[in-house]
Formats: structure tokens, sequence, C-alpha cells
């Protein structure tokens, strides 16, 4: 998965608000910094979010050859247990970062390590996701993380909360099964190796997940070990409504 797939893969999944509405909270922009080095920068885009600003680290490092940054949101100040939670499961990821030791590699060799966080809010919901790049060495690959809490209490929310598992796992697993690449008969060799009366199994433990005004994003990584064959389903939100359980909006 390249660095620019990742970044739109991590656009597709979302989070936002407080005020009875829900909404994207965050909008990224792909772009480079001011050595020429890719980058991402990030905006809040809805007034109704909740005390929100962003926090943009980059390791100043002479060399082109290393790109380390992190750019999401914080609520500050927190003002309710979920947003409290939230900004140390941010601040957690990235503090695992190296912004002040110096780097260790071969000037051929790029060292790459990269953190966009995105955020959603309704009145149900607060769901945030961070994704990033860590390269190089052989491969490059794309990571994910996802936080799905309530927006007052910070109780963490299971998608079994939000939809029903079978049929979405059903259209997941459909989705996945047709892939013709970048691997060589990805969907067969899929297919093959996840049965779709197991797929349910494989949601609940692999997946991770987010919501968005998109609609609901659920990453697998790399399911078959194949660095660049990842596996993400998309729900749209206009598709959804036959997914969610009773009683529950679209979006969540």
């Amino acid at each position: 998965m390249t660095f620019r797939s990742c970044l739109a893969l991590a656009l597709f999944l979302a989070i936002v608000p407080a005020s009875g509405r829900a909404a994207d909270c965050v909008s990224s922009e792909r772009d480079y910094d001011s050595k020429g080095r890719r980058s991402e920068t990030l905006s809040i885009i809805a007034d109704t979010c909740g005390s929100l600003r962003i926090i943009d680290r980059r390791k100043d490092d002479a060399s082109l050859q290393v790109n380390i940054y992190a750019t999401y949101a914080v609520f500050d100040p927190p003002t309710s247990t979920a947003e409290r939670r939230y900004n140390e499961w941010v601040e957690q990821h990235a503090a695992r970062m190296n912004f002040s030791d110096p780097i260790e590699s071969p000037s051929s060799t790029e060292v790459v390590h990269t953190l966009a966080g995105y955020l959603y809010r309704s009145p149900n919901l607060l769901s945030a996701l961070v994704a990033g790049w860590i390269c190089c060495g052989a491969h490059g690959t794309a990571w994910m993380d996802a936080l799905n809490v309530d927006p007052e209490t910070g109780r963490d929310v299971a998608l079994s909360e939000l939809v029903e598992i079978e049929p979405t796992a059903n259209f997941c697993w459909e989705q996945f099964a047709q892939l013709a690449g970048p691997m060589e008969d990805q969907g067969k060799i899929f297919s093959q190796r996840y049965p779709r009366d197991g797929f349910v199994d494989v949601m609940q433990r692999l997946g991770v997940w987010s919501v968005g005004e998109y609609g609901l994003g659920t990453y697998f990584g790399y399911l078959l070990g194949f660095v660049g064959a990842e596996f993400a389903c998309i729900i749209k939100t206009e598709d959804l409504a036959r997914f969610v359980r009773p009683g529950i909006p679209v979006p969540p």
C-alpha cells in the first residue's frame, strides 16, 4: 500500500460534534512540507465539535530521507470523560514516534513514520481514527487504529451495537471475494482462506472500524500477509440503512 493510497483510504474514515447533529469534525489536505516531503494538513470544519485544537508535530531533520510527522485534533479543554479518553488515546499514539532522538539510517534508505487523526461526533458516538505509514527497508506498511465510545461517558461502543453483524460481514466478504488485485487472484485466495460462514468472527476480532458522514469503514489490514494487498470495506451512508440495528440513526 503506497503512502498516497494510505492517505486516500484514511480520508474515507473520519470523526465529529456534540450539538445533536452528526458531523465530520476535521478535513484533510495532502500536501508537501517546506522541504518537499509528502505531508498532510488537518483543518477543523465544524463549529459544533466542541473545543478542538489541531496538533501538528514534525521531526526537524536535515535529511530529506527522514519524514516523521503527526497531525491530529485534541479537545482543549476536554469537558467530558469521552473527550479526556480520546485525548489520552491519540496522544499515546503520537508518544510512540521518534521526534527527538537521532535517526541512524543509511542515506539511501527512507525513514518514514506518519500519523493523521480523523474525528466524527454524533449524539450517540464519538468515533476517532488514526492512520499512517511506516517505511522503509524491504517494504512500507500502512497502519490504523480506532476508538469508538459514547460521547459523554466514554464507554466503549461495539460495532454490534450499531449494525447487524452477520449481514455487514457478508457484505464485506463479498467485496473482498471479488478483488482482482493488487495481489494476483486476491479475491479467490481470500475466499479460500476465509470462508464466508466464519467471517463474522474475523470481523469482530480483526476489523478496525470507524464512522463518518460518508458511512461506515472497516479496515482489516493485510489478511493474506501480502504487503500492498490490504482489505478495507466501505458501506456508504446511502446503503447503511439496511445494516443498522433498529432505532439506530444513519449515520450512527
